[in-house]
């Protein structure tokens, strides 16, 4: 076995090591019960080593966290949760985004679930492959597996509405009506920006940003956005990947928004 390989299976390890949180069903959390062949019971009790006396962090989706206390291993885990008295703030950010290849948008997902986006709409791009909406990540469901793994990678239990929509304006409608009135509306484009990405989101409520597809914006698209109110704006001269600057608007917004002022332990 090389070097090279070992150093990458002690980082995946690692990696699978911190799982934050487990997300469970209602049901699952009121019976206090995983079943031992259940995944997330493997991984607790072969990756991160619970025992009998230990304890774990769970969450219910769009509900509360909650440290479970495991009482038995025999037969899968059993457990009681003390739930945190408050639910986790949904922020005011929402993404229109041009419909990427697979494993970008696999990327897009996690990370942006993570941030805390609370809605997430695709688009079928002028400029994009007809094929990346036949995918099996959309046809078979597979995109909430990428949703969840953000959500407990991030320690929080609230998952953003996704949608992959036939056009631009669907997306644009669908995503602004997620928002509060007044939310800033941007669009990175390094080709035709009026200024820097940062500015616009001072003093306001929330913000949709869209992000163009990998080939991207098509000037019809250009016209569509400006016409919904849009601003385009730049991060920088560089051309970035589609994941990428989603996390990197995303950040900027926050930031400009004051949503990272704050925060609860």
């Amino acid at each position: 076995m090389s070097a090279y390989f070992c150093i990458l299976h002690y980082a995946f390890c690692i990696f699978m090591a911190r799982m934050n949180l487990v997300l469970l069903t209602q049901a699952e959390a009121d019976a206090g019960v995983l079943p031992a062949g259940d995944e997330r019971t493997k991984h607790l009790l072969k990756i991160v080593g619970v025992k009998a006396g230990g304890s774990f962090y769970v969450g219910v989706p769009g509900g509360p966290r909650g440290k479970a206390e495991v009482s038995d291993t025999a037969d899968g885990l059993r457990f009681t949760v003390v739930w945190e008295p408050r639910i986790q703030e949904r922020l005011p950010l929402a993404f229109v985004i041009g419909l990427p290849r697979p494993q970008t948008a696999k990327k897009a997902l996690f990370e942006l679930t993570s941030m805390g986006v609370s809605a997430l709409h695709f688009f079928k791009s002028e400029k994009g492959d007809p094929a990346y909406a036949t995918a099996t990540l959309w046809r078979d469901g597979e995109w909430r597996d990428e949703v969840a793994r953000g959500a407990e990678q991030a320690f929080s239990t609230l998952l953003p509405e996704v949608v992959v929509h036939a056009t631009l304006n669907d997306a644009l409608n669908a995503a602004a009506a997620s928002l509060p009135e007044g939310s800033a509306r941007v669009a990175p484009d390094v080709y035709e920006a009026s200024g820097p990405l940062g500015p616009q989101f001072a003093g306001k409520p929330g913000a949709l940003l869209a992000i163009g597809p990998e080939r991207g914006w098509s000037e019809r698209e250009r016209v569509a956005l400006k016409a919904a109110g849009f601003t385009l704006a730049h991060l920088g001269d560089r051309v970035l990947r589609v994941e990428t600057a989603c996390v990197a608007a995303g950040a900027i917004a926050l930031a400009g928004l004051g949503r990272w002022e704050a925060h609860a332990t």
